[in-house]
């Protein structure tokens, strides 16, 4: 059914294939008994940050939709590129040997291959790093760490680079539960994200000791330093923030909200950011990367109307280049390589993104949340390992059963990776695992999509569905005309499903919606009313289709002067995190996320 390398179903679903492929009515996969005439409507769009084009998931994460088009040569992130080209060496260098690391993630940021970046006739900063990996201090955790990054970032394996396993050198490093030396920190943030790029478990010895490690180490102030108890600054804290975000933290938690207060505090009337009494492009770089990991938008952090963004483009030269401070260059390349990595709106490791993970099983939701997803590292039924270098839905399953607890199982077959169980859940006739990227049904496995690159659906991609069931199935989403009211006031739900032939989404009569204890049933043109008593989740699932994804409605609790919100409103109730159109879930509105089951 696939083609090799993909993650396939049994013969019998080739079969089904065949048969769908010379069958309109059942490509359509549409019941004319479930789905009501009335005139179809065009899938919802799918919503952007507030200010750009920016990648918005369910948190409200971003990653730089300038990093998927062709980039004009008069924007400032083009123009940095350029400086970045100017300066590149015959040998691939850029500046010196670090630089040259943190170059490399600038330019995967960018949504370019740092095989391509070479003078002509000349060597990539690729070839220059591996043939110049001498130059690494291999008993300084930090340097092993940022190797590992601009690696992951090149699409390369660390566990083999001219035969040196790095991930294993740097793991080396772990004593005490933590990484590098018991009185350092930083060597525990680049660390947590070295390893995560690589595809290491998030849940291993070695990286949750270092998390609680710097979690137990937190300033009161909500900050950190290079150091155990030393003052806080803003560079340590934001890649502390990096650090916690990429390893599985909840961007919610109490760890991650004192730690953006403290950044918010430390936001200077120019809008740019210091580190050691210094306004600087590298602590605004920094800043902003943090910002972006934890799904805010650094256009929003303003100080007299002046935004962070505003600084950092401020000590941009006519070059391209950015400086570090008005009157200090310092190193240009150094400052423009971070600054690059915060105008494409992404962090620290840059090899991975932000993805709105769904996992919906027989009867019941069995995960659901937003999973930070670089390289990956599958360990199929025998035990072979498969390492991923790019972030693949396979990859997204991995994190997200690594966070969540619970197990899955592929088996490496001639056509490639299948996945046959989730949860204990197993393939059986002609049921298995199947999944949707945007509610689209791609035709690649899930080891071949990868994020923001495969097409179709067009990039850049918000949100993975994987679910049991057949080929039939079609996917439920629920609207509603308002997600917060009053005690007993009426709320309007209609029950969609997408059309994969139209590419519609149509009314569906007959759903169950779920509403506390209470289930509802909707009428033939899709809708349902319900009095609202209570403040629970809210879902819908019919036989034959995908449950719906859920939508958190809440009671007002002023009693007078306010009216509740509607269709055409977005809704802001929580301040930390971008707004979104009435019709997306509230799941960020959760203290916790929602119980895995039902």
């Amino acid at each position: 059914m696939k083609k090799d390398g993909n993650i396939r179903y049994t013969v019998v679903f080739s079969f089904l294939l065949f048969l769908m492929l010379i069958t309109p009515l059942f490509l359509a996969r549409t019941s004319e008994k479930a789905v009501s005439t009335i005139e179809e409507e065009a899938a919802p769009q799918v919503e952007t940050h507030q200010g750009n084009n920016n990648i918005s998931d369910s948190w409200g994460y971003v990653s730089g939709s300038e990093t998927l088009s062709p980039q004009s040569n008069d924007t400032p992130l083009s123009k940095a590129l350029n400086y970045l080209r100017s300066v590149q060496g015959t040998d691939g260098k850029i500046s010196d040997f670090a630089t040259s690391c943190w170059a490399v993630m600038a330019v995967a940021a960018a949504g370019e291959d740092p095989h391509n970046w070479t003078k002509p006739n000349g060597k990539s900063i690729v070839e220059y790093l591996i043939e110049n990996k001498g130059q690494l201090n291999l008993n300084v955790s930090t340097d092993v760490a940022r190797f590992i990054l601009a690696m992951t970032a090149a699409g390369k394996d660390p566990r083999n680079i001219g035969g040196t396993n790095y991930v294993e050198i740097l793991e080396g490093f772990f004593n005490n539960s933590q990484i590098g030396s018991p009185s350092q920190l930083n060597d525990d943030f680049w660390g947590v994200m070295a390893l995560v790029s690589a595809g290491e478990n998030v849940s291993s010895t070695i990286t949750r000791g270092s998390v609680n490690f710097i979690k137990t180490h937190q300033n009161a102030d909500g900050g950190w330093s290079w150091a155990v108890g030393v003052t806080s600054d803003v560079d340590d804290t934001a890649a502390a923030i990096m650090a916690l975000v990429s390893a599985g933290e909840d961007s919610r938690s109490n760890t991650i909200v004192k730690a953006l207060q403290y950044l918010k505090n430390q936001q200077q009337s120019n809008g740019g950011f210091p580190c050691w009494g210094v306004v600087n492009s590298a602590s605004d770089s920094w800043a902003i990367d943090a910002i972006c990991s934890v799904g805010q938008d650094p256009a929003d952090w303003k100080v007299d109307n002046i935004s962070v963004l505003d600084h950092l483009l401020s000590l941009q030269n006519v070059d391209g280049s950015f400086n570090w401070t008005t009157t200090t260059p310092a190193n240009k390349a150094l400052m423009t390589s971070y600054a690059v990595v915060a105008l494409c709106r992404r962090h620290y490791p840059t090899n991975g993104l932000h993805i709105y993970a769904r996992i919906e099983g027989k009867q019941s939701t069995i995960w659901r949340r937003t999973v930070f997803v670089a390289a990956s590292m599958i360990v199929d039924d025998t035990g072979q390992s498969h390492y991923l270098p790019k972030p693949t839905v396979l990859g997204a399953l991995d994190r997200a059963a690594e966070i969540g607890g619970f197990t899955y199982k592929v088996r490496q077959t001639s056509l490639g990776l299948y996945l046959y169980a989730i949860a204990g859940e197993e393939a059986a006739g002609l049921a298995g695992w199947m999944y949707r990227v945007d509610y689209y049904m791609p035709n690649v496995g899930m080891a071949d999509f990868e994020w923001n690159i495969t097409s179709p659906p067009n990039p850049p991609h918000k949100e993975l569905l994987i679910y049991y069931g057949e080929w039939t199935y079609l996917p439920l989403k629920i609207w509603v005309d308002k997600t917060e009211v009053h005690f007993g006031e009426n709320i309007t739900v209609r029950v969609m499903c997408y059309n994969d032939t139209s590419g519609n989404w149509q009314p569906v009569e007959g759903a169950t919606v779920h509403f506390l204890y209470r289930t509802y049933t909707t009428n033939a043109t899709g809708y349902v009313v319900i009095t609202v008593r209570y403040d629970p989740p809210l879902w819908a699932e019919k036989a034959g289709y995908i449950r719906s994804d859920v939508i958190e409605v809440k009671i007002a609790t002023n009693p007078t002067g306010s009216t509740a919100t509607s269709s055409s409103q977005q809704n802001t109730e929580d301040s930390t995190f971008s707004s979104r159109p009435f019709w997306r879930r509230s799941f960020l509105l959760e203290s916790q996320p929602y119980k895995v089951y039902r």
